[in-house]
């Protein structure tokens, strides 16, 4: 057998190539090393993720709570201070207390007007026995939103209304319809007063020979009244809640009806209220013994509409009545034997032919 020999050349290649060969165990180690912390990392952040994301889930169910909201007790009215009502108590008149300036301060109207349609006849008398006829006190409404108030089928919208009402003797005559002419006014008055929404202010001025309201002094209302000369009176708004309405309506019914006609001084009064109204309505059944059209820029400066109504008045004193409201932009109507005429109707009864 031949002799094998191993020369320091293939020394050196064996001792290289077992070094490289640890080199590159050594690589795999250290690859494998770094692979596994960044696999343990990116496990540990999602653990991470994973608890996060349960620690947000709500573990139980909120239950909706229903709450019950019972409205306050509606507090009463103040007592109103009122001759005939209280012992000599007057009422204060606007800005004296802060109760009645909060029920007129407010301007704004309606954004909805609720109007009615004038019509020529209605199909019924108003009532001048027990109650009104159709289209008088029965669906009108009060505009909640805003305010209005209506009288013998004339609607206006506004916050403060005055009623200047003829109660002169020719009142106490024959209606045309049953009963008296005052007792008809009366009636339709206290509807109209308790028909007005709770926002708004009213005022009342009763006229004949001389004006008055509520708060002058009876049982002689006539000569305690104003008679167009000197300072004019301070007529009060009232608030148009409930229980005023109630006082007021009963004191309505206690005026008596007597003396002459003039518009003159109710007019005065009633623009001369602070503030001033934006509701005015004229009621007679009379011809005046004053020339009311010739001081009207007097009376109502600013032109105020005024919504007239001639009471059983044909002729030539509703032909004047026409023209204070055509002069106002006011509107016209007529009662005539129990009925409510507007228009060309109302205008043909104020020919001076019915005189």
């Amino acid at each position: 057998m031949s002799d094998i020999y191993v020369t320091e050349t293939d020394e050196a290649q064996l001792a290289a190539t077992a070094l490289a060969v640890k080199s590159a165990v050594d690589n795999q180690r250290r690859k494998e090393t770094i692979q596994s912390v960044v696999t343990a990392l990116l496990g540990f952040g999602v653990v991470i993720a994973l608890l996060a994301l349960i620690a947000l889930i709500p573990s139980s169910k909120v239950t909706e709570q229903i709450i019950a909201y019972q409205a306050p007790p509606q507090e009463e009215d103040p007592p109103i201070k009122m001759k005939e009502l209280t012992n000599n108590a007057q009422p204060k008149p606007p800005g004296a207390s802060a109760s009645m300036a909060k029920v007129i301060a407010a301007e704004a109207t309606s954004a909805v007007a609720v109007p009615i349609p004038d019509v020529s006849i209605p199909d019924a008398t108003f009532g001048m026995e027990e109650d009104f006829g159709p289209g008088f006190g029965s669906a009108d409404g009060d505009g909640s939103g805003g305010g209005g108030a209506t009288f013998f089928g004339s609607r206006r919208e506004g916050k403060r209304v005055v009623f200047c009402v003829d109660y002169s003797g020719s009142m106490e005559s024959d209606g045309g319809a049953g009963g008296t002419r005052i007792s008809a006014l009366k009636k339709e008055l206290a509807a109209s007063i308790k028909r007005l929404p709770k926002n708004m202010s009213f005022a009342v001025i009763f006229f004949s020979t001389n004006a008055w309201s509520i708060e002058t002094e009876g049982p002689d209302y006539v000569g305690n009244g104003w008679n167009g000369l000197g300072e004019v009176p301070n007529a009060a708004w009232y608030p148009a809640t409930q229980r005023v309405k109630a006082e007021v309506t009963g004191q309505i019914q206690k005026m008596p009806a007597k003396g002459g006609t003039n518009w003159f001084q109710p007019l005065k009064m009633a623009f001369n209220m602070s503030p001033r109204p934006n509701i005015v309505y004229l009621l007679s059944d009379g011809e005046p013994r004053d020339d009311v059209l010739n001081e009207m820029s007097e009376i109502n400066p600013t032109g105020i509409p005024i919504d007239t109504i001639a009471f059983e008045l044909p002729g030539t004193p509703a032909a004047q009545l026409m023209e204070i409201a055509q002069e106002t932009g006011g509107k016209f109507t007529m009662i005539y034997q129990g009925k409510r005429l507007t228009g060309s109707a109302a205008e043909k009864l104020t020919d001076e032919d019915y005189d």
